[in-house]
């Protein structure tokens, strides 16, 4: 009998049971070794037969098995099997979505569980709960949140009518996650990242292809809207029909910042002291730092649909709060010199993009108020739209769009684009041309932003945005050339195309100097010659 056959067999008699429990344990453990033991070549030989002999939907009812030893190992080998795109593309995508809800479930039942232990502790009246204790569960969490990463991610990267039909298929794979995003933190124990992990997976399955950037017009739009676009589009439009989406999105942002540095660092100095403290304290913002990040690129990317997804103007006054928190200033590593200053920068300046990512938000959000022509009735309201989350209220609303506050923030955005621009070059000239170029579609997004609040508020703050034309025909052309030296011809097409679409008809108030417009004229060649050399290769193959 195979040892999945043995796991999946119908419970014995009573006077039996612990012995069998054991004994099926004992095979899980085996079969996990197995799967983790092997090399590339004998993992295809598993693989096969663990498809052939169905495995998978043996191990899918140990999920939900009240022994967590038993859930933890079935958990393990599918997560172990998904890191295999191989096995994931052999699964049919109703049972890739039921994985995922299942071990969406076992992450949510055992964090309960943990939770339970901690706070029913038996040295917990004396203040003494060994946090080290429950390390490995909770880090065991992490890793099945990222295998349900794992079993969503498309076969071929980045496509996105996958994602739909996935959704499509078990759209209550939202909730879940949602559910995971915002489980609250265990009592006196915030080191879990699950949270974090949860976020990442919600924002990958929304994600824009790397080809495009959010904002910017091309002349492959035509293709995109037939295909990508609609598929994005519908995923998003999935989100927005789950009930509460958008209450749970801005709870995902409220569970971390309701919690203050010191409220975390006073969790730990019952048990820690010294480094260790820190590195614990540090190792938390890191994971603030991913929600952050994340929530504001789910908002982002609803902004784009928000027509198509019916998002109230009250939803999206409910994010407003959000993104102008997340456009606060974010301090250099230079400029920290407390320790809680070195805090906000771990949590709000390591992250790659953060600096830009929130005003992008903010400007996102205003440009869909300014294109319904609702932005300047705001400041007339009496009383808060219906719909409005309880996590804001109407003077603040107010506040962040009253014209002043706009014009700073214009001001301020647009030194963000051109700061950050600069950042790109120095990683251009260390040969970094990777994060060069996701740098630069960072400040090409944001700078598409600005221009399209210019263009939805018919000039009303044209003179704090003059300038932003030109760093998007900047920064489009820069992650062009980027794209050319990585050798990722579709990206550079689309932004040499993109910033050669910007610079049309450009005021000469923006001050583009015209040997640029011809670069990126010489962008678009070489990169739809590149383009078409890949293409004639892969053919030929």
């Amino acid at each position: 009998m195979t040892v999945a056959g043995f796991v999946s067999r119908p419970q014995p008699p009573t006077v039996h049971f612990r012995e069998y429990q054991l004994a099926q344990q004992n095979a899980l453990a085996s079969l996990y070794h197995i799967c983790v033991g092997c090399d590339s070549t004998e993992r295809i030989t598993v693989t096969d037969q663990i498809l052939t002999g169905d495995v998978t939907a043996r191990l899918m009812p140990m999920l939900d098995h009240d022994n967590w030893d038993l859930r933890s190992l079935s958990a393990c080998i599918l997560i172990t099997l998904a890191a295999d795109t191989a096995y994931v593309g052999c699964l049919t995508i109703a049972t890739r979505g039921e994985i995922a809800v299942c071990l969406c479930c076992v992450v949510l039942r055992d964090l309960e569980r943990i939770g339970d232990r901690i706070e029913n502790h038996p040295t917990k009246m004396l203040g003494a709960v060994d946090i080290h204790e429950f390390h490995a569960p909770l880090a065991h969490q992490q890793h099945v949140l990222r295998g349900v990463g794992d079993f969503l991610k498309p076969h071929v990267p980045h496509a996105v009518r996958p994602r739909l039909e996935l959704l499509k298929a078990r759209p209550e794979i939202l909730d879940y996650l949602f559910d995971c995003a915002t489980v609250p933190g265990l009592p006196g124990y915030p080191l879990s990242a699950a949270n974090a992990t949860a976020s990442e997976v919600l924002s990958k399955l929304i994600e824009w292809p790397p080809h495009l950037v959010p904002g910017v017009s091309t002349p492959m739009d035509s293709a995109l809207k037939g295909r990508e676009w609609k598929a994005l589009s519908q995923c998003l439009t999935i989100i927005t029909s789950r009930e509460e989406w958008m209450e749970k999105i801005v709870e995902m942002w409220m569970n971390m910042v309701e919690q203050t540095h010191q409220d975390i660092k006073a969790m730990f100095e019952e048990h820690l002291e010294g480094p260790p403290l820190d590195e614990a304290v540090q190792s938390v913002c890191q994971h603030r730092g991913t929600i952050r990040v994340c929530t504001l690129r789910i908002i982002i990317n609803l902004t784009h649909a928000a027509e198509s997804c019916g998002i109230s103007n009250a939803e999206i006054e409910s994010f407003l709060h959000i993104a102008y928190a997340g456009s606060h200033k974010v301090p250099s590593e230079e400029e920290c010199h407390t320790r809680d200053e070195r805090l906000v920068f771990v949590e709000r300046g390591a992250v790659l993009g953060e600096r830009v990512i929130g005003p992008t938000a903010l400007a996102r959000l205003l440009v869909v108020l300014a294109q319904r022509k609702a932005l300047n009735g705001i400041q007339a309201l009496q009383k808060p739209p219906n719909g409005l989350s309880s996590s804001t209220c109407l003077n603040h609303v107010q506040h962040i769009t009253n014209p002043d506050v706009i014009r700073r923030f214009l001001l301020i955005a647009l030194e963000r684009v051109k700061a950050n621009t600069d950042v790109g070059r120095e990683r251009a000239n260390k040969a970094q041309y990777d994060q060069a170029l996701v740098i630069f579609r960072a400040s090409a997004e944001l700078a598409a932003a600005l221009v399209a609040f210019d263009t939805h508020t018919d000039g009303q703050y044209r003179n704090e945005i003059v300038g932003a034309r030109r760093e998007l025909v900047i920064a489009l052309g820069n992650a062009s050339e980027m794209g050319l030296r990585e050798q990722v011809y579709m990206v550079a097409l689309s932004c040499a195309y993109g910033a050669v679409s910007a610079a049309e008809n450009i005021p000469d108030s923006e001050g583009l100097d015209p040997s640029i417009i011809e670069k990126n004229k010489r962008r678009v060649l070489l990169a739809e010659q590149s383009t078409r050399t890949v293409y004639e290769a892969t053919r030929a193959k």
